[in-house]
């Protein structure tokens, strides 16, 4: 807009009267031309948040059609679109969001809305899909990360943290949003990121799909950020295992004693475990047990484990597999 402002004030500039005997009506008419084209640019200018073309990974598949252009938010103006919750992504990286409307071309009343948020990264995408996940959440195929509730499916593609969702539902079409979950992970191509820390956990016993990233503040305790959780399924119980890779061996051993305090401070009586791992310890808490421990650089434990037995398993096991990994003390 600004650009288009200024061309018109250089060609008023240009048609201040002449001195070198043009006819007055010429340099009139040759004015209103350059008005005209002046005015189709202007025209021209793209509408803040919105985009003449299907953005990538918006293109609708057999059955929908685009209810309009895509809609475009940057961190200035993402308030515009989620209000309440806008700080909540800018914490976390937030570089884009693009939003897309579909209506079901045999329902015209149902109405989709597929919402990209681009997070600058694949961690900070899954943080934010970890952070916000459902209770009912049920994993689905279409991507690594990805799950359904009744009428959204959520997922993780690269960078992007997907929500695609019904605005006015058309009963037991879940399928059709996982068609345009698909149709985005095929038509945006990605660069090889991964979440390495995952690959630390065992996977025995690992619950499909219930992988999480807490970034601050993690089981209430301040100081402890940046963990990686699972849960686990032993005799019949579940439980969390969680690893945070910390920057020293120091950080990683004071994070043990300092969870351990924590924990006794709201109640938790202090127990022995009883398994082969030098720098652990336990509480006991509100009829569940809490298990911490250090190797190297990395603080893990067991959170919220119904037994005693099974936060042993488990911390085994998690010790077993950092050890197998390569991290040393």
């Amino acid at each position: 807009m600004k650009r288009a402002a200024s061309i018109f004030f250089v060609m008023i500039k240009k048609n201040e009267p002449v001195k070198d005997g043009r006819n007055p009506c010429w340099v009139l008419m040759m004015f209103g031309l350059r008005a005209i084209i002046v005015g189709i640019l202007l025209v021209s200018v793209a509408v803040p948040g919105q985009a003449k073309d299907s953005s990538p990974g918006m293109t609708p598949p057999p059955g929908l059609r685009a209810s309009g252009p895509p809609e475009t938010f940057n961190p200035d103006t993402l308030w515009e679109k989620i209000n309440g919750q806008a700080e909540f992504y800018l914490s976390a990286g937030f570089v884009s969001l693009t939003s897309q409307l579909y209506e079901w071309v045999e329902d015209l009343d149902s109405m989709i809305e597929v919402n990209a948020y681009h997070m600058g990264g694949m961690l900070n995408a899954f943080s934010v899909f970890s952070m916000q996940r459902r209770d009912n959440a049920q994993t689905i195929d279409v991507a690594r990360f990805a799950y359904q509730s009744e009428n959204t499916v959520y997922l993780v593609h690269g960078p992007f943290y997907l929500e695609i969702l019904w605005i006015l539902p058309l009963d037991g079409e879940i399928s059709v949003l996982k068609l345009l979950a698909e149709q985005f992970v095929r038509e945006t191509p990605i660069k090889g990121e991964d979440l390495p820390q995952l690959a630390l956990f065992p996977l025995k016993n690992l619950i499909k799909g219930s992988a999480s990233l807490i970034t601050n503040d993690a089981f209430g305790f301040e100081p402890l950020d940046d963990v990686f959780t699972a849960e686990y399924r032993v005799d019949k119980n579940r439980a969390t295992a969680y690893i945070s890779k910390r920057k020293t061996v120091q950080e990683a051993r004071f994070l043990v004693t300092g969870l351990h305090a924590y924990f006794k401070n709201f109640g938790g009586r202090s127990i022995q475990a009883n398994i082969a791992i030098q720098d652990v310890r336990m509480v006991e808490i509100m009829g569940t047990f809490e298990l911490m421990f250090s190797i190297g650089e990395y603080f893990a434990g067991v959170h919220e484990a119904p037994t005693q037995k099974q936060a042993e398993e488990i911390a085994e096991m998690l010790a077993a597999s950092l050890h197998e990994k390569g991290v040393k003390r």
